[in-house]
C-alpha cells in the first residue's frame, strides 16, 4: 500500500484518538464513541487497506455467533484463523452498533444485568481484542516509518505510569557521592529519571519535606552500602520512607540495596528486600536496571542517524 506519509500520520493519529476514547471513556458516551470509531474504520485508507481485504476474502456471519453464543453462556468461540477471527468481529461490532439489544441479550447471557456492566463486558471480551490486533495490523501497514505508527502499538493504560510515579531515589552517604553520580548519570543518558539531592532540591527548601516529596515521586529507592558505611542512623528516616511507599505501591515500587565488596553488611531493615552483591559499578548497574519495576520504550533508530 502506497499513502503519502502525512495520510499515514494523520489515519495513525485519528484512529489512536478514536481508539482510546473507545477504550477508556465512560460507559455513557460509548454509543458515541463506537459510531466515531467504525466511522473511522469504514472510511479512512489505511484502516481499509487491513480491513477490506479480510472482509472480502471470509465470510462471516454474526447473527449465527450472536445466537451461539446466547445458548451456551460460557462459551465464546472464535475462528482459529486470525485473520478470519479479526473478520468476525469486526462483523460483531458493526451489528451491535447498528442493533444495540445484541449487547444486551449478550451481558444478560453472562449474568449482567445492568446496561452499563453489558457494555463493559462487550467492550473487554469482544472489541478489545479487535482494536489491539487492529493497532499492530495498522503499525504493520504504516510500516513503523512514523512516530504515530509507533504510538499506535496500544501500550494498555494501566501500564502506564504517571510522570510523578517514575523518578528513581539514590540514597548514600555524602563521601560516596562520586560514586552514586555515575549511577545517576548512566541511568539519565538511558532515559531514566533518577533523584539525587544536589540535583533536585532547591537551595533553602526543607531537607524532610524534599525527601519525602522525591520519595512519594519514585518507583524505586536505591541504597548504596560501600566500605564507607559505617552506621546505619543516617539512613533510618529514608529506608522508613521507603518501606512507606513500597507499602502503599505494592509492586509498583522497589527498594533495592547494592553492597559493594568490603562493605559492611546489609542493615536488617533492608534485608527482606532486593540486595545485591556487587564488585564493581557495572555490576551494580546491571542489577538495579533488573529490579526496577519500570522499563523504557521499543528500541528506534537515533534521530541523527536517520
Amino acid at each position: 500500500m502506497l499513502l503519502p506519509e502525512e495520510e499515514i500520520a494523520n489515519s495513525l493519529r485519528a484512529f489512536k484518538s478514536r481508539r482510546d476514547n473507545l477504550l477508556h471513556d465512560d460507559i455513557a458516551t460509548f454509543d458515541h464513541n463506537l459510531e466515531r470509531f467504525l466511522e473511522f474504520c469504514n472510511g479512512d485508507s489505511l484502516a481499509k487497506s487491513v480491513l477490506v481485504p479480510l472482509e472480502a476474502k471470509y465470510v462471516v456471519d454474526p447473527s449465527e455467533w450472536w445466537t451461539a453464543t446466547s445458548q451456551y453462556e460460557s462459551k465464546l468461540s472464535f475462528p482459529s484463523n486470525p485473520d478470519e477471527e479479526l473478520a468476525l468481529r469486526f462483523g460483531l461490532i458493526k451489528s451491535a452498533q447498528q442493533d444495540p439489544s445484541h449487547i444486551v441479550r449478550f451481558g444478560l447471557t453472562h449474568g449482567q444485568g445492568k446496561l452499563n456492566e453489558s457494555v463493559e463486558l462487550f467492550r473487554t471480551l469482544v472489541v478489545r481484542p479487535f482494536v489491539d490486533d487492529l493497532s499492530h495490523r495498522l503499525g504493520v501497514a504504516a510500516d513503523l516509518a512514523t512516530p504515530e505508527a509507533r504510538a499506535v502499538q496500544a501500550v494498555p493504560l494501566n501500564r502506564i505510569p504517571a510522570a510523578t510515579e517514575v523518578k528513581i531515589f539514590l540514597s548514600h552517604k555524602s563521601i560516596d557521592k562520586p560514586l552514586v553520580h555515575r549511577y545517576y548519570q548512566g541511568l539519565k543518558v538511558l532515559g531514566y529519571d533518577p533523584w539525587l539531592d544536589e540535583s533536585n532540591m532547591k537551595a533553602g527548601s526543607n531537607l524532610e519535606r524534599e525527601l519525602l516529596r522525591g520519595f512519594e515521586e519514585s518507583c524505586a529507592a536505591v541504597f548504596f552500602i560501600t566500605e564507607n558505611f559505617r552506621d546505619q542512623n543516617y539512613l533510618a528516616t529514608e529506608v522508613d520512607y521507603a518501606v512507606i511507599q513500597k507499602r502503599k505501591k505494592g509492586k509498583k515500587f522497589a527498594i533495592i540495596t547494592l553492597r559493594y565488596a568490603d562493605a559492611s553488611p546489609v542493615p536488617s531493615l533492608l534485608t527482606t528486600y532486593v540486595y545485591r552483591d556487587v564488585s564493581n559499578d557495572l555490576d551494580g548497574f546491571k542489577e538495579l536496571l533488573k529490579a526496577l519495576p519500570i522499563e523504557l520504550g521499543p528500541v528506534r533508530w537515533r534521530a541523527d542517524v536517520v
